[in-house]
């Protein structure tokens, strides 16, 4: 792969990926590091775009944090995903802790969480955030760590560490993982992420380095049919089952709401099936907002 950052994927006239899509994800690891993931006399920094609290799962503050190493089209999150040298502030792990319970305090919440892009990228950043849960574990009804699996599949070591602050038999700990799953087939699994065919099986690897380590955490899967077909759905849920059958007992089932985000990243690869063949004002203005290169 070229050192050049890599965006968002689009297609051709004759439905063709761009160069550099399909991507490698492990070597977009490896860049995404370079941008959001620093260290400084032996406190690990990582760059986030914001703090703040939303409804999902029962009302949970929230650490938006940036980069990502693969390219989903329905993506819903901010242009920090595809551009993440130009968006957010380094925060030391304590930062981020107390930024988070600035929030829940405000909110009257008692959960809490690491999301908008891939937490396992800066492992040793995620570790000190956690540490610092686990040091005030009464004060949390949840900690959730959201992950597409990529790192852990490629660097199992993380996976062990994970087993350690959220276990799967102690519920004395707050933590837990939500590892999402995009794809079972390899080639509707290149065109939703935009990563090559062979790496449609690291999550699944992901999920059994986890299932081994311990660790509590269940599988989110988009089941939505403009995206996944049934037979696809069914290969998802065959490989979890081999992993261990109560893995498909806890699936969390998603369909997807295009964000405006989204919006421009799917009429990117031609899925104005999705999209309409008309720009609404919101999908306008996050375009014309866009940074350029």
């Amino acid at each position: 792969m070229s050192e050049e950052p890599i965006r968002f994927a689009y297609r051709d006239r004759e439905g063709k990926l761009l160069p550099p899509f399909p991507i490698d994800p492990i070597e977009l690891t490896r860049l995404t590091r370079r941008a959001v993931c620093r260290e400084e006399k032996n406190i690990h920094y990582r760059k986030y775009t914001n703090f703040y609290g939303v409804g999902v799962y029962g009302g949970i503050a929230t650490a938006y944090s940036v980069g990502c190493n693969i390219r989903c089209v329905f993506c819903w999150v901010d242009w920090s995903r595809d551009w993440p040298e130009r968006y957010g502030k380094f925060y030391s792990p304590r930062e981020v802790y107390n930024k988070l319970r600035q929030v829940m305090a405000d909110m009257a919440f008692r959960r809490a969480r690491i999301s908008g892009a891939e937490p396992t990228l800066c492992p040793e950043h995620l570790y000190g955030v956690l540490d610092n849960v686990m040091s005030n574990s009464d004060d949390f009804d949840l900690f959730v760590i959201e992950t597409n699996g990529f790192v852990i599949a490629n660097e199992p070591d993380v996976a062990d560490r994970l087993g350690l602050y959220a276990p799967r038999h102690d519920r004395d700990s707050p933590c837990h993982i939500r590892m999402s799953i995009r794809g079972g087939l390899p080639e509707p699994f290149e065109a939703k992420t935009g990563c090559r065919s062979e790496f449609v099986d690291l999550p699944f690897k992901a999920a059994q380095l986890l299932w081994n380590a311990g660790a509590s955490f269940h599988i989110a899967v988009v089941v939505d049919e403009r995206f996944t077909s049934k037979q696809e759905k069914d290969i998802i849920y065959d490989k979890l089952r081999a992993i261990h059958p109560t893995i498909t007992q806890g699936i969390e089932e998603e369909t997807l709401d295009p964000y405006p985000h989204a919006l421009v990243r799917l009429r990117a690869v031609g899925r104005t099936d999705v999209t309409g063949t008309d720009i609404p004002r919101r999908e306008r203005m996050v375009r014309d907002n866009m940074p350029s290169d």
